[in-house]
């Protein structure tokens, strides 16, 4: 076995063996049992699967991903937003500013990426543990997907296109016309919105737009309009891109947030809204299977917290509970989960019922301070398998509480769909979500593989949460 870093240059690629840098070459060994490294990973696939349509693919290692968890670093300690090359070696001091991309240095830059891979895997001998123990059995899994590609209903999709391009124009009017906001689609004109209204940001834009839009009808408009762009421009990716006329090939991400969320992009499938989700369909001879962990990293809490009021919760329904006690309204279910969320990233805000609500949960008031102690100590946080974040010094880490439970759930759900893969050949993963997975099954084993990968989530979830009974829906359709 071999490994290469690998980079499209100019019209080709080209190969350097990482454990022998004079082995340098414009074409790529890309023998099954060989592993590439490269920040190219969907360029690649494409070039491996159109060189030879190959089945089975070598090891593939994406440097970005790659990076996220092996230097277990927040967006805070960057300067720079999107992810690059370049940026990455200059962030680890293994180039300068002033080195220049030109065909003389080819080599040389191959050759900086072999060095701060070998350097990166080598750093903490527990995410190495957790990079060859799960994150590369989850590259084979996706970027196998990732090759064969997700069939979509073309008509659908183009129907879809028509109708969200009309329901943006019409928002956009709105809020131009009755609220002045003359260029909604700009980030920081809906940063300034917020910010003059004194909301706190809770994530990102949309999200804040998602927890005020019940209250706020700017941010109601602001959050349809932003829903709507991500499910357009997946749609015109599907119609424009490389794929063909009934399949679409998302690029997939296996570490693709600091929690190690697997992510999909171009087009982001995972985040479309659930009327748009029927444009996919499954293969001839196949039938699909939803399945999905209800109230997952709410019960992860209640375990991980032992708070034995939020256990029993858990065993009804904690985001009806939250929603009847602070809303008002039990049927409220996904307001409430918002307001959960906000709880979790330490989000200060929240009006006096919610904060009120919190406070009756004692044992897990005591579980939030000993995770805040713990951060303030070893300054970092993980699981019980690696996928630690360090704190940045000037970091309020208001997110040590979400981190250690949204990394605990991407541990959970990746061990799960490993064990699918490796265990039931008859169940073709086909689109990842947070707490579940679209899966597509041969119908003539379908009721069987359904039993099976029921099973197999529900043990993964209780090996790591013990003190809860786990929660799963299925449905054979993904709406």
């Amino acid at each position: 076995m071999k490994r290469f870093v690998v980079m499209f240059i100019k019209s080709g690629w080209h190969a350097l063996d990482i454990d022998d840098f004079s082995d340098y070459c414009d074409l790529i060994d890309a023998l099954p049992q060989n592993t590439l490294v490269t920040f190219q990973s969907a360029d690649l696939i494409r070039y491996l699967k159109s060189s030879d349509g190959r089945r089975r693919l070598p090891a593939i290692i994406d440097l970005e991903c790659f990076d996220k968890q092996m230097s277990q670093e927040g967006k805070e300690f960057r300067k720079y937003k999107a992810w690059k090359a370049l940026s990455f070696l200059n962030y680890h001091k293994i180039v300068d500013s002033d080195f220049e991309f030109k065909q003389e240095t080819f080599k040389l830059l191959l050759e900086h990426l072999a060095t701060l891979y070998l350097q990166l895997l080598n750093k903490d001998e527990e995410e190495k543990i957790r990079f060859e123990t799960v994150e590369t059995k989850i590259n084979k899994i996706i970027y196998k997907r990732q090759s064969l590609g997700v069939r979509i209903d073309l008509e659908l999709a183009k129907k879809r296109c028509g109708e969200l391009e009309e329901e943006i124009y019409h928002i956009k009017n709105v809020l131009q016309q009755d609220f002045r906001v003359f260029s909604p689609d700009n980030e920081e004109e809906q940063l300034h919105y917020l910010a003059s209204k004194g909301y706190n940001l809770i994530k990102s834009p949309l999200f804040t737009f998602k927890a005020r839009r019940k209250d706020d009808e700017v941010c109601r408009l602001f959050y349809e309009m932003l829903r709507n762009q991500r499910d357009l421009d997946s749609f015109l990716y599907m119609l424009t891109h490389w794929g063909g006329a009934q399949r679409t090939y998302p690029t997939y991400l296996g570490f693709g947030s600091i929690t190690s969320r697997i992510i999909l992009r171009e087009p982001s499938l995972q985040n479309m809204r659930k009327r748009n989700r029927t444009v996919i369909v499954p293969d001839e001879r196949t039938k699909l299977l939803y399945i999905d962990y209800s109230q997952f990293e709410a019960g992860i809490l209640a375990s991980l917290s032992k708070d034995p009021l939020l256990l029993k919760l858990y065993e009804v329904d904690i985001y009806k509970h939250l929603a009847k006690n602070v809303l008002g309204d039990e049927e409220n279910r996904s307001d409430a989960k918002i307001i959960f969320y906000r709880y979790m990233y330490g989000d200060t805000s929240l009006d006096t019922k919610a904060k009120n609500y919190f406070q009756r949960f004692r044992q897990l008031a005591a579980f939030k301070k000993s995770i805040d102690d713990e951060i303030r100590v070893s300054k970092k946080i993980g699981t019980s398998c690696g996928n630690y974040r360090f704190r940045n010094d000037d970091d309020e880490h208001t997110w040590s509480l979400s981190h250690r439970i949204q990394a605990t759930a991407s541990l959970i759900y990746k061990n799960a769909v490993i064990r699918v893969a490796d265990e039931l050949p008859s169940a073709k993963f086909l689109v990842p979500m947070h707490d579940g997975t679209l899966y597509q099954i041969e119908t003539s084993r379908y009721l069987y593989t359904k039993i099976r990968i029921e099973e197999i989530y529900k043990e993964e979830f209780k090996k790591m949460c013990p003190e809860i009974e786990p929660l799963i829906t299925c449905s054979e359709s993904f709406e």
